[in-house]
């Protein structure tokens, strides 16, 4: 074999084991025959990022009389086995109505929009629909805070004059709130 087409190989051998190096994989080694044999293996796990929402409890606004405040909240749980950012997307389905808005239904097409904050220590946030918003205080050591208080709070609001604009009848929404971790 001619000395450049060596030389170039050996450098391209080089090269290839500088890239396996620097990423940490290494090749696996074979033992060799005699009294005692041993090879080596590289062993490798990836732990991807993993969030949980926890301890929700259903929000009841009560009965409404023509005035209010229809408020409630609920603390809530949120870990992560990563970092403590994670993002928030809020979404909800109700009665007879379609998708894309915070809306209390009757089943009848009559709706009531509502609002959604979101406090995570840090300050409560108003969420929009659909909208991942970005939050900073998960636990990372437990995932149903059992050793520790809840780190977050979710509140519901109905606007007194959006409440006496619909019919009599039971208004309904199923909230979700998804958690992601960022």
């Amino acid at each position: 074999m001619r000395k450049d087409v060596k030389d170039f190989l050996k450098k391209v051998a080089l090269g290839g084991a500088l890239v396996a190096a620097t990423v940490g994989a290494q090749a696996a080694t074979q033992g060799t025959t005699g009294a005692t044999s041993s090879g080596t293996v590289d062993i490798q796990l990836l732990i991807n990022g993993a969030v949980k929402i926890s301890n929700l409890d259903n929000l009841d606004l009560g009965t409404f009389s023509g005035a209010g405040p229809l408020t409630d909240s609920d603390t809530a749980c949120v870990y992560s086995n990563g970092a403590t950012g994670y993002n928030v997307t809020a979404s909800s389905t109700a009665p007879g109505l379609a998708a894309g808005a915070f809306e209390l239904g009757d089943g009848l097409g009559n709706s009531i929009p509502y609002t959604v904050d979101f406090d995570d220590g840090g300050g409560s946030v108003t969420l929009g629909y659909g909208a991942a918003t970005a939050m900073a205080n998960a636990s990372t050591i437990d995932d149903d805070c059992l050793s520790s208080a809840d780190n977050a709070t979710i509140q519901v609001d109905v606007a007194v004059v959006d409440a006496s604009a619909v019919p009599q009848g039971t208004y309904t929404s199923i909230l979700t709130l998804l958690v992601a971790p960022i």
